[in-house]
């Protein structure tokens, strides 16, 4: 997967374009979210992310590449 492939999602069948080049994020969950209230330290993951945009919805997300290889597939590849 890389930046200017379209995607179907495999529930939904809804496309989507992948709008950036993979970077390394910090993700957190809710649980890293109450350790840190705890008086813990930082507990975030990181992670590959990419940007994807819906074809036919103003909407953006962003996703850890390993989440998104298992909720989309590759309808056609960029050159």
């Amino acid at each position: 997967m890389k930046k200017g492939d379209l995607l179907r999602n495999k529930q939904t069948g809804e496309f989507a374009t992948i709008v950036s080049k993979p970077w390394t994020k910090l993700f957190r969950d809710s649980n890293d979210w109450n350790a840190m209230r705890e008086g813990g330290g930082d507990y975030a993951t990181a992670a590959i992310a990419i940007r994807i945009s819906w074809i036919g919805r103003a909407y953006k997300k962003t996703y850890k590449l390993s989440d998104a290889r298992r909720l989309f597939e590759v309808i056609s590849e960029s050159r």
